[in-house]
């Protein structure tokens, strides 16, 4: 899928001189879904942080175009797919392609949102596309991205077959240590040596020795 340019919202249909609007045809709609998806994922936080860090390689950023046409087509392939089938595909895609384990519930959001638009768009409601787009193009001419959220996530690095568990609020706010409290010094008796006494009664004078 390409990446989100002004000129990806389809035209509509142009009104017959009678003044009845004809209805989308299936293509247009299939199209500004399409669009509605790439939107979304351009504000999910999570998926920006990942990009911006190239956490899926050189190519992140195409990685994400292709994530929306992924979702358009197992979409297309499943239509009875609820919010928790495709929120098990935003997660497993998330960390098989960028590394990132999701933690924060942001994935549910994401999937409920693009359910959501399948029925407005289905139903030939483009308005939320709309404005979706021009708060896309707003963030365009300010020179920001999507996301800005704070959102909490596990970033599983391959090393040593180990897990790091990473979370952006940490990252921004440095991390605190809570530390125990130290253990109290404890005297321990030192045992005097025993006084020796030779085989005629007398108790023999040690000194100590010199270090």
């Amino acid at each position: 899928m390409s990446s989100i340019r002004q000129s990806n919202r389809p035209q509509p249909a142009k009104e017959p001189q009678g003044g009845v609007a004809l209805p989308p045809t299936p293509e247009t709609i299939a199209s500004i879904f399409d669009l509605s998806i790439a939107l979304t994922l351009s504000t999910w936080p999570a998926l920006s942080l990942a990009v911006q860090n190239s956490w899926g390689g050189p190519d992140s950023s195409e990685k994400r175009d292709w994530f929306a046409g992924a979702i358009s087509e197992l979409l297309a392939a499943t239509p009875d797919a609820d919010v928790e089938y495709l929120e098990e595909f935003l997660l497993q895609v998330m960390n098989d392609e960028f590394d990132v384990n999701v933690e924060d519930g942001s994935a549910e959001e994401v999937a409920a949102r693009i359910v959501g638009l399948r029925k407005l768009t289905a139903r030939g409601e483009f308005g939320m596309v709309d404005e979706m787009l021009a708060r896309w193009e707003e963030r365009q001419r300010r020179g920001g991205g999507g996301g800005g959220e704070e959102v909490g996530m596990r970033f599983v690095e391959e090393e040593d077959d180990e897990e790091s568990d990473f979370d952006t609020e940490d990252w921004e706010d440095g991390v605190d240590v809570e530390m125990g409290e130290a253990p109290e010094l404890v005297k321990v008796p030192v045992e005097k040596p025993s006084p020796e006494v030779d085989e005629e009664g007398f108790t023999k004078v040690t000194g100590k020795k010199k270090r």
